[in-house]
């Protein structure tokens, strides 16, 4: 569940060229030191592709006044010899994303950031989380040497990141439960705060039925359970409160990933 969320009356989606073309303000006093959109978003892409990563795909919005960037890069998955489905053909391995999010302002209202994950959120209103990371460099004095020392943090952190979620996630879709241990953990994550009432029927009701079949092609797995939990999270509105998904979000994982074995007993 990663997503680019702009409003197309004050947003505007563009390449990472255009943002070469962007004036960048002068400070508003003596330790602010607005530092370029493109070099910002050009910084973290060389960063992510000399650690050896492909990126198959950018998005990046800005708002009309120029202010605010925000951008989403997907990033291929490492390859992980170790992991349950390595060399398992494709359509018996879970499907999922490695994402790289990013924002700032010029002015002084929003630190730059990255934040990476399976699950990153990215908005113009400046909310904005990765559930495996987070980082953030205030616009002062250095700006142009701490960018790059961000970025190379961040990095570090996606290679560790690809690693874990790959093992996870495997290790969810090589995982055969019953429907009745399913529903167990789904109401534990209910009763820790994970569900509203609402999410709660819509992941109950996925789970009985599965609406993704690519997600059962193993059968009824752990896999099959963290998709129907996600997906029940997924926004449904423009008033979508996103810093509650996100924190569901981690609730959910947390709980299928650390679920008791007896819990997921037959």
């Amino acid at each position: 569940m990663s997503t680019l969320l702009y409003n197309s009356d004050t947003d505007i989606k563009v390449e990472r060229d255009y943002l070469a073309n962007l004036q960048t303000p002068p400070p508003m006093g003596k330790r602010h030191a607005p530092y370029p959109f493109h070099a910002f978003a050009t910084d973290t892409v060389d960063a992510i592709e000399r650690a050896g990563f492909t990126i198959e795909q950018e998005d990046y919005a800005i708002t009309k006044d120029e202010n605010r960037l925000f951008g989403l890069l997907n990033v291929s998955r490492p390859v992980v010899p170790d992991s349950p489905t390595f060399g398992v053909p494709a359509l018996y391995r879970p499907k999922w994303d490695l994402m790289v999010g990013m924002c700032g302002t010029h002015d002084q209202s929003k630190s730059r950031a990255l934040c990476i994950g399976s699950r990153v959120m990215v908005c113009s209103n400046l909310c904005f989380h990765g559930d495996l990371g987070n980082w953030a460099s205030k616009q002062t004095t250095n700006i142009a040497q701490r960018i790059p020392e961000m970025v190379a943090d961040a990095v570090a952190g996606l290679s560790d990141a690809g690693r874990k979620l790959t093992i996870d996630f495997d290790a969810f879709n090589a995982k055969q439960i019953t429907r009745e241990a399913g529903d167990k953990v789904l109401l534990d994550i209910y009763r820790s705060g994970g569900f509203s009432p609402s999410q709660m029927g819509r992941a109950v009701d996925d789970w009985d039925k599965c609406s993704v079949g690519e997600h059962t092609a193993n059968g009824r797995n752990i896999w099959w359970l963290f998709n129907s939990a996600t997906m029940a999270l997924k926004p449904t509105g423009a008033n979508t409160n996103h810093g509650d998904v996100q924190h569901r979000s981690t609730i959910v994982y947390n709980k299928i990933a650390n679920a008791p074995r007896e819990m997921l007993a037959a």
